[in-house]
């Protein structure tokens, strides 16, 4: 047998054993319907048809535990704002541009956070968010929500209260009020809990019409 027959030869030898192994492994070892297998302690269980992603069934679904905003557009992003400090790089911009991992940072109380709706606007929803990230551990921040048509004469929409913000539920709280005519949203922080920092502290300080 010449040199080229015999490597002929041993081509249709190697790709009929590679068939077989692949036979067998599609028909469960020969003894039995495709997807079944031999060993008894394995069960195949079929993947479930679906259209779109699911959260499985048997785990609960986190988002059921967040704080839920309004579908309104928030009124704040993008506008003018004043505070009466920030720390370091933390500037109040970042409490207005939309994204949670920017935030800003006052030194030291009382902080003042004052957001220009750009005209008299009804608004009855004020939220107040941090990081999501579970490194940023539980807190309480206390403040109070105060609305102007001038920019100068504040009233007072929700008293003083102590909010925690948690991972768990989004870091983020929640403010109803009754509907209220106001150019100017203001928002004065007295406390905050957490341990590395002096001052109040606010990824996205979002303000809701009806």
């Amino acid at each position: 047998m010449n040199k080229k027959l015999t490597i002929v030869f041993i081509i249709i030898i190697a790709v009929s054993i590679v068939a077989s192994i692949v036979a067998l492994a599609v028909n469960g070892g020969g003894n039995g319907n495709i997807g079944e297998t031999q060993d008894p302690n394995v069960t195949i269980v079929e993947t479930p048809e679906q259209t779109s992603a699911e959260w499985p069934a048997a785990i609960p679904d986190p988002r059921e535990f967040m704080v839920q905003l309004p579908e309104s557009p928030n009124l704040a992003e993008g506008r003018s704002v004043s505070v009466s400090s920030f720390h370091d790089i933390y500037v109040a911009a970042n409490a207005v541009d939309g994204e949670a991992t920017s935030y800003w940072e006052s030194e030291g109380f009382p902080a003042e956070f004052t957001i220009s709706l750009d005209g008299s606007q009804t608004v009855q929803t004020v939220a107040v968010s941090l990081n999501p990230s579970s490194l940023w551990e539980t807190r309480t921040q206390a403040f109070e929500v105060l609305v102007s048509d001038d920019g100068t004469n504040f009233t007072t929409a929700v008293a003083e209260e102590h909010h925690e913000f948690d991972p768990l539920t989004g870091n983020a709280v929640r403010i109803d009020f009754d509907p209220v005519s106001a150019s100017y949203v203001k928002l004065i922080f007295t406390s905050n809990s957490a341990s590395r920092t002096q001052g109040a502290q606010a990824a996205e300080i979002m303000v809701f019409g009806g």
